[in-house]
């Protein structure tokens, strides 16, 4: 009996030791510095000048971002990236780099400076690099997944009756960020863009804000697989080329694909979307749409919606999920449309609210916190009376008193040869509109977002 004891108790210390020699070679395997990283910079000449803040919620106060890629070809590990530290749109260039199991450095010199300086860069978690400079500056970046899926894109909402897969097929690239902690699997956040086909930094800002929570970002780029980029947007007169009904297959495709991912939790997952992908993001709500990608048990958890161009309703078919506005008072697209869409879907028992804040105008939220308002003369707006409603058979209208629109006989939206045009364009197309930030309410915006995801993801 003595023997077999002891040898089972081999046999234990055995097992106990080939399992720490395989969670070693595990540990290693998962915290490579291989991979795609990204984050904020922080620099200290932009702290003192802030007075001392750093970045907090909304707040703006960031000196640059971080995006870079380390491969290891054949056991030779290369930087892939020829600049660095993004200030703005002023970029560092990369002199020299060493790069070594868990640390690296990297010289750079910014281009305002003709002195060099030295990053050194050490890994922390599996998900987390910490920088330091001698320029004193300093960075955190995060482990980041490129990714892609496929998405069918009906082109407006009747496309949608007979399903989605007769329609064109797109590949939709995007970039997963993990947060610091170790979960086994993470809530996420999707990130939609505006008709500029990009984020302008709330990747860095609002990002950073939410993989703090432990929460996972997806950005998904709608424009590329189109052909479009930031120097040929949708806003450039391309909105046929990609309009929102489109976007929210993308997206519904989007929550699709996060379900079915290892490090996710399928019943965890929100999103978020700017101007156009505010659009976006409401329209993945609308039971047509989201019911024939996902079907009728999966949705979002959680919709927030900045500054989209709400519509009118005859019968709202919506989901059941929480839906919030974050809109300025002097919007380009008046907040009266998304207060209205609250007050009628919440009377039919739906779950919708809003914020909007004083004297703030479209993009109150940009992310640079010493960027002012300022007046775009080619930027359109619409009046109180730019009525655009979707009936109970999801057939779209402009509806103005006795005067009708039926915008599904216009699927180009040129209605220039409609016998109401010239009252539709009073309304609905005029030019010269004020954008930027607002301090306050982007700060109270990036509070209220943490305390929805806290709310509905956590």
């Amino acid at each position: 009996m003595k023997k077999y004891f002891l040898d089972a108790i081999s046999t234990f210390l055995i097992l106990i030791s080939y399992s720490s020699i395989l969670h070693s070679a595990t540990s290693d395997l998962e915290t490579s510095l291989e991979g795609r990283w990204r984050g904020i910079t922080l620099c200290m000449w932009d702290i003192k000048e802030w007075g001392g803040g750093e970045y907090e919620l909304g707040n703006g106060k960031f000196s640059g971002s971080l995006d870079f890629t380390i491969i290891n070809k054949d056991g030779n590990k290369t930087l892939k990236s020829k600049r660095f530290v993004d200030f703005g749109g002023r970029t560092s260039e990369i002199l020299s780099y060493k790069i070594n199991k868990k640390s690296f450095s990297v010289q750079d010199k910014k281009p305002w400076d003709e002195k060099p300086y030295t990053w050194q860069g050490t890994l922390i978690t599996n998900n987390t690099i910490e920088l330091k400079s001698d320029g004193d500056c300093k960075s955190t970046v995060h482990r980041t997944e490129e990714i892609s899926f496929d998405s069918f894109s009906p082109r407006n909402l009747l496309d949608y009756v007979d399903g989605v897969e007769n329609d064109e097929k797109f590949t939709i690239p995007g970039l997963l960020t993990f947060p610091d902690d170790n979960q086994e699997k993470y809530p996420v956040m999707i990130m939609v863009m505006n008709s500029g086909c990009g984020l302008y930094k709330r990747e860095f800002t609002i990002g950073e804000d939410v993989l703090r929570e432990g929460v996972a970002i997806l950005e998904i780029d709608n424009c590329k697989p189109r052909g479009l980029s930031i120097f040929n947007p949708i806003g450039a007169g391309n909105f046929n080329i990609l309009n929102p009904w489109m976007g929210a297959a993308d997206a519904l495709f989007a929550l699709k694909f996060l379900q079915n991912h290892p490090k996710v939790d399928p019943d965890k997952i929100g999103i978020m979307g700017f101007s156009w992908g505010g659009q976006v993001t409401m329209w993945t709500g609308l039971d047509i749409i989201r019911k024939s990608i996902v079907g009728e048990n999966k949705d979002f958890s959680l919709r927030v919606s900045y500054y989209p161009y709400c519509r009118s309703f005859d019968v709202p078919n919506y989901s059941k999920n929480k839906l919030h506005f974050f809109i300025g008072e002097k919007d380009a697209a008046p907040p009266v449309y998304c207060e209205k869409m609250v007050e009628n879907f919440n009377e039919r028992g739906f779950n919708l609210s809003i914020d909007v804040f004083p004297n703030a105008h479209h993009n109150f939220d940009d992310p640079y916190w010493d960027s002012k308002p300022k007046f775009q003369p080619r930027e359109w707006y619409v009046t109180e009376n730019c009525n655009l409603w979707i009936a109970e058979d999801y057939t779209r209208s402009w509806r103005l008193n006795d005067m009708r629109i039926e915008l599904d006989n216009y699927l180009d939206w040129n209605v220039r040869n409609d016998t109401y045009y010239k009252e539709y364009k009073k309304e609905c197309e005029k030019n010269g509109v004020t954008m930027g930030r607002n301090d306050k309410a982007s700060q109270l915006a990036a509070t209220k977002l943490i305390k929805l995801i806290k709310e509905n993801l956590k």
